[in-house]
């Protein structure tokens, strides 16, 4: 399944340079997140709240986009 939603991320970015730009922000939201949790990088609590809201709401946009491609392909 992971291949799969690799390959479809590829595509649809080739297609769309909002969906490219929105996964490559949230994959470093990602990044970023995951370091402050393991402890090697610190940041405010208030902070890191706001960074988990914006990759939600990322990730939200990046699944509206794949709906909306879905939907106009067939």
């Amino acid at each position: 399944m992971e291949k799969d939603g690799n390959h479809r991320d590829k595509a649809l970015s080739r297609k769309n340079a909002r969906y490219q730009a929105l996964l490559e922000r949230h994959q470093g939201l990602d990044d970023q997140i995951d370091q402050i949790e393991e402890g090697r990088d610190h940041m405010e609590d208030l902070e890191l709240s706001r960074l988990k809201r914006e990759r939600l709401y990322l990730k939200q946009q990046i699944e509206f986009l794949r709906y909306q491609m879905q939907t106009e392909s067939g």
